[in-house]
């Protein structure tokens, strides 16, 4: 006796079926690993399954516009001929509506009428704040951090307008979960991930799961898989760096209060302490920067690091006014 192969039997070899596969209710673990497999096959797969998700999302957000839905031809038997001319056009709205979102879609996310539900939250400098979001996912918002929360219907998206965010993402196969960063963007469907910005750009640390951090400039668009415990950045170029694998303890020290730094520079390490507290330090002269420094400290803790320059690397502090802290050589 035969038997029918399943229709997921055999792994897609398109973005678009794999977009397809993993949307699937009978879609499984088995699928999941294919689909990593896939994916590290080629860079191009990467780009070309965040190209298939984008023009699914806008397609979601085209379905649930009732301002377009009015437009949807009704069936042709209940109508008069004139009511057929006017479906014509109705149609030709429909499919022209269809291009705009596929090309760009840049209007429909600006349409007042998206369904869609936007709120803002902030911290203040010096203070944490753990957000849980309607979907399950959680955030955390670090230090004097700002960031704007939408749900859409084909998407949940964050935009990070400032500082630094941990997400734990509930699965919503239907709604990839979207950071938006400068220039890039990060999709998840069930991880936990960081995404912070920097001064000339964006980072973005993978501690579970799997995200897609794309960028795009003009008509360019690059894209990149990262992994668990793997760490990238992009400028403001939009330009990927390669992944760096990053250590559990560094990546999460920041959630738990704690700055850990291993042989970096110490103007690193100010310009990470500085984003803690409205007390601000600074380097009596800029070759003091390069020295190396290992160590972990509370991040709310400044007289302890002050006291630990000291006692390590001999530097003495000292208040010159307008909440600024001089940090300079020990005079002998």
């Amino acid at each position: 006796m035969t038997t029918t192969p399943s229709p997921l039997q055999d792994f897609p070899c398109s973005a678009a079926d794999w977009l397809a596969r993993l949307l699937s209710p009978e879609c499984n673990a088995t699928d999941h690993a294919a689909f990593e497999d896939w994916l590290a096959v080629s860079p191009q797969n990467v780009l070309d399954y965040a190209e298939a998700e984008h023009i699914q999302q806008l397609t979601g957000i085209l379905k649930a516009d009732p301002g377009l839905r009015e437009v949807t031809p009704a069936p042709a038997s209940h109508m008069s001929i004139t009511r057929r001319k006017r479906t014509v056009h109705r149609s030709f709205a429909w499919a022209a509506a269809l291009l705009l979102a596929v090309c760009g879609g840049l209007w429909l996310l600006a349409d007042s009428r998206t369904t869609s539900s936007r709120s803002e939250y902030a911290t203040e400098v010096g203070k944490q704040r753990h957000l849980d979001l309607p979907d399950g996912s959680t955030l955390l918002l670090d230090t004097n951090t700002r960031i704007q929360v939408s749900y859409e219907p084909a998407k949940r998206h964050v935009t990070l307008l400032s500082g630094q965010i941990q997400a734990n993402v509930a699965h919503d196969g239907n709604r990839p979960f979207v950071v938006t960063s400068g220039i890039g963007s990060i999709r998840a469907l069930g991880t936990v991930f960081q995404v912070k910005q920097l001064n000339d750009g964006t980072s973005v640390a993978l501690l579970e799961g799997r995200v897609i951090v794309s960028t795009e400039s003009g008509p360019h668009r690059d894209a990149i898989e990262l992994r668990p415990m793997q760490e990238l950045t992009y400028d403001a170029e939009g330009k990927l760096e390669s992944p760096l694998t990053i250590e559990p303890d560094h990546a999460e020290s920041w959630t738990q209060g704690r700055l850990v730094f291993k042989e970096e520079r110490l103007a690193d390490l100010i310009a990470e302490f500085n984003r803690y507290s409205s007390d601000q330090l600074v380097l009596s002269q800029s070759e003091l920067g390069e020295i190396k420094v290992s160590g972990a400290f509370n991040a709310s803790d400044q007289p302890a690091l002050l006291s630990a320059l000291r006692e390590g690397w001999g530097l003495q502090a000292q208040s010159i006014g307008n909440n600024r802290i001089e940090l300079s050589e020990l005079q002998q």
